[in-house]
């Protein structure tokens, strides 16, 4: 059996956008779930009057389309009692966009979450 759940959020002030995807599979003895998390916050927007305003900006960042340095990190962990294993990816960054003369930093995080189980372990809280 497989299942997939997708999930979109909007803040009230447009800030911040999130959306998941979660998919379930029970297939042949195990039990498996990949949780993706996207989040977008818009944390600052400057209001620019011409587009060589927007030249003059672009032309003084050190990279402009890279906010500032991605972070990832990898967590994997197994525990042989539970028969739970899990691997967590996450990626923090952040990056402008230019629209119609407006600039906005956006600062994002990505996570991809596996966690699987055999069938051999009891799992009824597993997934609660």
């Amino acid at each position: 059996m497989r299942e997939i759940l997708i999930r979109t959020t909007t803040s009230s002030n447009h800030k911040r956008k999130n959306l998941v995807i979660t998919e379930t599979i029970n297939q042949n003895g195990f039990l498996a779930r990949a949780e993706k998390k996207y989040s977008y916050y818009v944390s600052q927007q400057n209001d620019i009057k011409s587009t060589d305003e927007i030249k003059s900006w672009v032309n003084t960042q050190p990279n402009p389309y890279q906010k500032k340095e991605r972070h990832v990190s990898i967590k994997k962990s197994y525990d042989p009692k539970t028969g739970v294993g899990q691997m967590i990816y996450r990626v923090i960054g952040g990056f402008y966009v230019v629209q119609n003369l407006h600039i906005f930093a956006v600062v994002f995080m990505h996570s991809i979450k596996f966690d699987m189980i055999s069938g051999q372990f009891p799992h009824q809280k597993f997934f609660h």
